[in-house]
């Protein structure tokens, strides 16, 4: 486990986490993709926010709270509770690790889009079909 420093695309929220960043997970649901999130989950008390909380705000899902930075919309972690795969958890997104080249760390892919949790995680990414939103 190392300590890994990140932030917002403006630097107003800066962070700090503990993470073992071997792999780290994509989803396919819409959220995560459209948000492009790459999450290295952690324990709560392994992410401290260093600067900008104030300037945090939050879109809650069923699952936890998204943070997002209101100056310039990056969304830097999440926080949540998932009973089933261990309680309370922090989820940092790879993508705003300012010390850690996203390609570099193996993906592991989840199937949301389709609510498959109990298949678990893929090597290759689930496959994407697209869906029509009427508007």
């Amino acid at each position: 486990m190392k300590t890994h420093q990140g932030s917002c695309h403006c630097g107003v929220v800066r962070f700090e986490a503990d993470l073992d960043l071997h792999t780290a997970s994509k989803c396919n649901c819409r959220i995560c993709t459209k948000l492009a999130l790459f999450g290295a989950k952690t324990q709560p008390e392994q992410l401290r926010v260093l600067a900008g909380e104030d300037s945090l705000g939050t879109w809650t899902t069923q699952i936890g709270k998204l943070y997002f930075c209101k100056a310039c919309g990056a969304h830097p972690f999440s926080r949540g509770d998932l009973p089933d795969h261990g309680g309370p958890y922090a989820s940092i997104n790879v993508n705003c690790l300012d010390d850690v080249d996203p390609s570099e760390i193996t993906a592991a892919y989840w199937d949301g889009r389709h609510d498959n949790w109990q298949a678990g995680t893929s090597s290759k990414p689930w496959p994407f079909e697209p869906k029509r939103i009427a508007m």
